[in-house]
């Protein structure tokens, strides 16, 4: 006797208990009735500036929702139909096209094209240089013959008495392509440093209108 009134208060214990219909339609009214009070207190003054109770106003929320609709000064581009953007906007002159500026390089006074073969000793650091007006532009092209250089590419303004210096590019390669307009008159080039016992040849190829300084 004593086994079965323990078989039946365990039974008794494990028993799921079920909600009723209205119990479960009193969650979910309560639940519908929360979300709508969040909606209008907060999501709506924050999100969309809407404020029907002035709740979000107190709360600072509908500041949120001002900065987001504020609209900021639009960049405007300098064009033939926008020839005077307004004082608030930033003005972007239109970029020319690259058949463009190919054309204006080529009619730049003293244009000229070169190609030179510069051997860098074995353990030994060497320095090529160009002479530009500011603003120029040094079209270059370098390789080597097979071995990685150390190099700095750098200019240095002219009259300059300081021993100031500007550095493009530092690092190692065996070349490196590209064009650099030039920010100052002066002297701009490479100095290379070889680090192997075995000389290294660079073929450099230029086309700009400058003297070359060796």
């Amino acid at each position: 006797m004593k086994n079965i009134n323990n078989q039946s208060n365990h039974h008794e214990q494990n028993i799921i208990p079920v909600h009723s219909n209205a119990t479960l339609l009193k969650a979910s009214l309560c639940a519908g009735i929360i979300g709508t009070i969040v909606l209008v207190t907060a999501i709506l003054p924050a999100e969309y500036n809407i404020d029907p109770t002035g709740i979000g106003k107190a709360m600072g929320l509908t500041k949120i929702a001002e900065a987001a609709q504020a609209d900021p000064s639009p960049i405007s581009l300098v064009s033939a139909e926008n020839p005077t953007p307004s004082a608030n906007t930033l003005a972007i002159a239109l970029a020319p096209t690259v058949s463009e500026i190919k054309q204006a390089r080529a009619q730049e006074p003293g244009m000229r094209q070169d190609k030179v073969d510069i051997v860098i000793p074995a353990g030994k650091g060497l320095e090529y240089k160009f002479l530009l007006n500011q603003g120029k532009h040094l079209e270059y092209d370098w390789r080597t013959d097979g071995g990685e250089l150390f190099f700095d590419f750098h200019g240095e303004p002219q009259g300059d008495s300081t021993g100031f210096y500007e550095s493009f590019a530092i690092t190692t390669a065996s070349k490196m392509q590209g064009t650099l307009t030039t920010p100052f008159s002066g002297s701009h080039g490479w100095y290379w440093k070889n680090k192997t016992n075995q000389p290294i040849t660079v073929t450099l190829s230029t086309k700009g209108a400058y003297i070359i300084k060796g």
